[in-house]
């Protein structure tokens, strides 16, 4: 009877980890900022992500456990000058050397998540709609770098960047994540 029992655990644990969400494999970010008249876009990522997130059979609980730290030093626009021009305006204050972001609360049903997210020390809620296809969880929101207390990071941003923009700098970014997962 004991065996019997044993074996049913056992068996009852087992598949419930089989149906558990976790990570697999490596969350990308990307971000989309805008120059000229046209709104020009211009799209990277950051190349030092830490992630924590864990397992866990209900895909809100999993959402909600994750734990981002993004290096802002780490900016990657495939373009050398451009990162520098970057990181040392937009980035320069020694309270905007990481972002930091998690997920506040999730809607599968709506498919729609609040990202929180730290950057220069101010915390704010970013909407964003999201997707699951082939086992990628992809999210996608916009936010105002001067929502962030960053109007004078960005007006020398502006500055420095304005031959290149044509005169025009914008605040508004797109975000992504992409969330490769296991279920």
């Amino acid at each position: 009877m004991r065996k019997i029992l044993l074996t049913s655990i056992f068996a009852f644990a087992l598949i419930t980890n089989l149906n558990a969400y976790e990570l697999n494999g490596d969350l990308l970010i990307k971000w989309t900022g805008f120059k000229t008249m046209e709104k020009a876009p211009v799209s990277g990522t950051f190349k030092d992500i830490k992630v924590e997130i864990k397992e866990n059979k209900d895909l809100e609980e999993f959402l909600k456990s994750a734990k981002v730290t993004i290096k802002t030093a780490s900016f990657d626009s495939k373009n050398e000058y451009r990162d520098n021009n970057i990181t040392s305006t937009l980035f320069s204050l020694a309270t905007s050397k990481q972002i930091i972001a998690s997920i506040s609360k999730v809607n599968v049903k709506d498919r729609a998540l609040n990202l929180k997210l730290t950057m220069n020390e101010t915390t704010k809620d970013v909407p964003m709609r999201f997707e699951i296809l082939n086992d990628l969880i992809y999210a996608k929101g916009k936010i105002d770098i001067l929502d962030y207390n960053m109007k004078n990071s960005f007006l020398a941003f502006a500055k420095k960047c304005a031959p290149y923009h044509e005169n025009k700098s914008y605040s508004d970014v797109e975000i992504e994540f992409s969330l490769p997962y296991k279920n």
